[in-house]
Formats: structure tokens, C-alpha cells, sequence
């Protein structure tokens, strides 16, 4: 009974949700507003071979809708990216008062400072492959509670496993269930000057795809471009029994200029008494708006930086380190250091234009040979 509380929790909070829903809409405006995003990339790759070829790309077109009634939220997105249709955002938001929100669907839950923003909001073009192969970017199943005031913010989560959205519980044998929690300290959250610490933590069961004995986890990063598409690093674990992960975060910000950094560390207990896995990985960036007298504001509900004023322009320089070789375990998924440096130019409200290098390196690794990448990428984008 357990193993399906979690997987069932999204559906029981919206079906709870629905009459409440019903009766704030005719007492208040309803009002529902369509959503669109794209992003158009081109790029190119020193050194060019087999697997990196120089092109042009649309790795994400958005279309959805949302509504707002009384203190309610929902909104609904599908996702196209070469070639197939995803189920995007799809949640109803409940408002409780000033400072409680209650958030069920299928969405982007909060576990670090990457957690605040979408694909199309990364200063530096790609997420940082530490976030990508040990922090939580995936969109899961369940219900998200939010508490915020003016010196922390707390975000808790209980989910299914992400595949509980696109196959049938019997496919999937059993349906892995887990927790996740952020906590941060924001004592200074005003304009020009922000300063938060804080961190997340994570526990689930094993993931399943058909084989209750032995599930398998998979933990992967790919080269930070869309274009063409290299896997860098990827450990899969087998005999999994459950997961664990924590990521301590710092943000900074004063005037024009910001910092940020975060911390991975990942534990995968198995069974049958083989040793479990750990991942270690951490990020940093730096980022400066050029223009005269701009300062950073902060996004207290999310825990990180607000996008820039239209017509700014800002620089942003990050390095990330990524090992998910553990000889105890005998798994081997590769080391990965990768910098990056962006120019991100905020055109208006809706047009982002983004100029990024990024120099990434693998060393060897037993079965996994060395290779390294220059990659030069813009993309522009728009978001509505």
C-alpha cells in the first residue's frame, strides 16, 4: 500500500482541489491566458567529427495554456522536440494565504538553485552538467508544498518515479516512490542586495522498468549543446535499493554583479550485498549585468534571481565538475570538467538572445576513452 500512496498523491490532491476550484470560478474572474516558448540554436565544434557536426536545431517548442481563478493556478503544456510530443508542465496551484502554497501535477519539483528556473532561463545556455547528472532536473509526479516569509523559504515533495507519466503501472512492475526537501536562509532578498544559503535533500526507492529484482538507475550528462547530441558521462547502477542525494547551495548578489554554487553528493545503496555507488559534483557561476546602475533582484517563491530588465545585457562565467567513477562499486561512469562563458542579451519581455563557449573535458576511464569539445552555440529564443 505504501509503494502507491506517493504515485497516487497528485491525483487524490487535484481530485480534492476540483469542487473547491469550481465554486472560487464563479465567485471570482476566470481568467486563462495561452503559453508558447522556442528556442533556435546553431552551433558549431572544434574539433568537428563523426559526433559533433556543426548545424542549426529547435530543440524545444512549447505550446500550453494557463488560468488563474480565485486562488487558484493551473496550467497545462505539451512539448515538441525533434520529431515527438512530451507532456510538459500540467499542475493545479493552490494559493493558502501569503505565505503556503500547495502544488499538485506533474512538474519541475525544487531540489537546488537549477530547480528555480526552465530550460529557456539558463544564464549559461545549458544547465551545469553536475546539476544535469546529480541534481533532480526531471519533471515528476506529485505534490509540492511551499512555505515562504522574509528569512526562509521551505519546499516539500513526495513523487512517483518520472516514468509513472508515460507508462501503466504494470509496465513498470512496481512504481518507485520518493521524498525531497529545500530549505533556505534568505536574510537579504532585496533588490541590490541578496544573500541566501541553504540545502536539499532527497530519498526514493529504486526506479522500475519492468524488472522488480534488479532496477536499474541511470545517471548521465551530455555535452552542454543541443545540436548534436554526445553522451559525456553515464553511470548505470544496477541492484538498486535506494537513492540518495543532498546538495548544499549558496547565492550571492550585489548591485550588478552574482554568485552561485552548489554541491552534489549522491549515495545508491544496492542489494545482494554489492557496494553502493556515490557520485560527488559541484558548480559555480558568476554573471554581471553591463548596463549603467542595474542591479539583480531576487524571486523569494523560487530562491533564486529574477530574469533581468528588458534591454539588459549580461555576462556569465561558470566552471562544473562532474565523477561518477566509483572503483568500490566497479562502476565507471566517467569524469567531466566543463567551463563556459555567455553573453545573454534581454532583447523585451519575451526575447532572450544567447551567445555561449563552452570548452568541456573527459579524461579516460576504464571502457570509456578520453575526448574533449569546444563548442561555440547561440540561440534565440522566445517566451510567453
Amino acid at each position: 500500500m505504501a509503494k502507491n500512496l506517493i504515485a497516487t498523491l497528485a491525483f487524490l490532491y487535484l481530485a480534492f482541489l476540483s469542487p473547491l476550484a469550481a465554486e472560487s470560478a464563479d465567485n471570482t474572474n476566470f481568467k486563462i491566458t495561452p503559453t508558447a516558448r522556442a528556442l533556435f540554436d546553431a552551433a558549431a565544434y572544434l574539433p568537428e567529427d563523426s559526433l559533433f557536426k556543426p548545424g542549426v536545431a529547435v530543440p524545444d517548442v512549447r505550446v500550453g495554456v494557463k488560468a488563474t481563478f480565485g486562488s487558484f493556478e493551473a496550467r497545462a503544456d505539451i512539448s515538441y522536440r525533434f520529431g515527438k510530443l512530451y507532456p510538459a508542465d500540467i499542475y493545479l496551484q493552490w494559493n493558502i494565504n501569503e505565505s503556503s502554497r500547495l502544488k499538485g501535477g506533474y512538474f519541475i519539483h525544487q531540489f537546488g538553485l537549477q530547480s528555480a528556473t526552465g530550460a529557456a532561463s539558463k544564464i549559461s545556455m545549458e544547465e551545469p552538467m553536475a546539476q544535469t547528472a546529480l541534481g533532480e532536473s526531471s519533471r515528476l509526479l506529485g505534490a509540492m508544498y511551499l512555505y515562504e516569509n522574509p528569512r526562509v523559504l521551505f519546499a516539500g515533495s513526495a513523487y512517483a518515479q518520472t516514468e509513472a507519466m508515460t507508462r501503466h503501472a504494470n509496465e513498470l512492475g512496481r512504481t518507485g516512490v520518493g521524498a525531497l526537501a529545500r530549505f533556505l536562509w534568505h536574510p537579504l532578498t532585496s533588490e541590490g542586495l541578496i544573500f541566501h544559503i541553504g540545502t536539499s535533500a532527497l530519498i526514493q526507492t529504486a526506479s522500475f522498468g519492468g524488472d522488480t529484482d534488479n532496477p536499474v538507475s541511470t545517471f548521465k550528462a551530455s555535452f552542454p549543446t543541443k545540436v548534436s547530441s554526445v553522451s559525456c558521462v553515464k553511470a548505470e547502477v544496477d541492484h538498486v535499493r535506494s537513492v540518495f542525494k543532498v546538495a548544499p547551495e549558496a547565492l550571492w548578489g550585489h548591485g550588478r554583479f552574482a554568485a552561485e554554487a552548489q554541491f552534489f553528493f549522491l549515495n545508491v545503496a544496492r542489494k545482494e550485498g554489492l557496494g553502493s555507488f556515490q557520485g560527488l559534483g559541484c558548480y559555480a557561476l558568476g554573471r554581471v549585468l553591463l548596463n549603467r546602475g542595474a542591479r539583480y533582484s531576487y524571486s523569494p517563491w523560487v530562491g533564486y534571481l529574477a530574469t533581468p530588465a528588458p534591454r539588459s545585457w549580461e555576462i556569465a562565467a561558470g566552471y562544473s565538475y562532474t565523477d561518477l567513477n566509483d572503483s568500490g562499486a566497479g562502476v565507471y561512469g566517467g569524469k567531466a570538467n566543463s567551463a563556459t562563458l555567455t553573453m545573454n542579451y534581454y532583447i523585451n519581455r519575451y526575447i532572450t538572445w544567447r551567445v555561449n563557449y563552452s570548452y568541456t573535458d573527459r579524461p579516460a576511464a576504464p571502457g570509456l576513452p578520453s575526448r574533449h569539445a569546444n563548442i561555440f552555440q547561440t540561440r534565440i529564443q522566445f517566451l510567453f
